[in-house]
């Protein structure tokens, strides 16, 4: 479908109670539209919000310019792993395995002792932390007190990396983004903010790290 300008999708959902337009990693606009909601609300939504849907839209495009110029992993390709450069080079899909392999383990362990480093300051006990390779989050929290991180953390600047662990940890204090929640994370992250923004804007260079 079209608005008077922009080019967007419809995706009805059972689960949504209210329009919403989102932007998807390849530069698309989606608008969700719960079931009894008419067509035309999402041509609404989308010539309302079309000066954020254009930012969003013109910030992905510059981001796979971006990746589209780096060095291929076969001619080497600089990344950053716990805040040191490092150059990674792989010839083939085995070497990028292996490389990738011992990445997460590298991040499984710097990630563990963060995890022991914040939990006592944040006053919460984790009962379990596993290290994964989401490819939509940077971290979740579960009830039962255990949480998830994502590997490709290590390849972020050391205080972002920080700032994810304390986050899934605060959730353990507090569920939800609530204002008291924020005040517990930025009491242990002062740089929050600037972190999120960093996770935004290079959130598809860390999940195409080693494509």
């Amino acid at each position: 479908m079209e608005s008077a300008t922009r080019p967007f999708t419809v995706r009805r959902s059972t689960r949504a109670r209210h329009v919403r337009l989102t932007v998807t990693r390849e530069g698309d606009a989606v608008v969700v539209l719960p079931l009894r909601a008419p067509e035309r609300a999402a041509a609404a939504l989308v010539e309302q919000h079309g000066a954020w849907l254009d930012r969003q839209v013109a910030r992905i495009r510059a981001t796979r310019v971006r990746l589209d110029a780096r060095p291929t992993l076969a001619d080497g390709r600089v990344l950053h792993v716990a805040g040191v450069p490092r150059l990674i080079a792989a010839r083939d899909t085995a070497m990028r395995d292996r490389i990738e392999r011992s990445l997460r383990a590298e991040a499984r362990r710097l990630l563990v002792a963060r995890v022991s480093l914040f939990a006592p300051l944040v006053g919460v006990r984790p009962t379990r932390v596993t290290v994964r390779a989401q490819r939509a989050r940077w971290g979740s929290a579960s009830r039962a007190g255990a949480i998830s991180l994502n590997w490709r953390l290590v390849l972020a600047p050391p205080d972002v990396l920080d700032y994810v662990v304390i986050h899934e940890l605060s959730h353990l204090a507090v569920p939800g983004h609530s204002r008291r929640f924020w005040t517990l994370v930025r009491r242990h992250a002062p740089s929050a903010d600037a972190s999120r923004r960093w996770l935004r804007d290079h959130h598809a260079e860390l999940m195409a790290a080693l494509d």
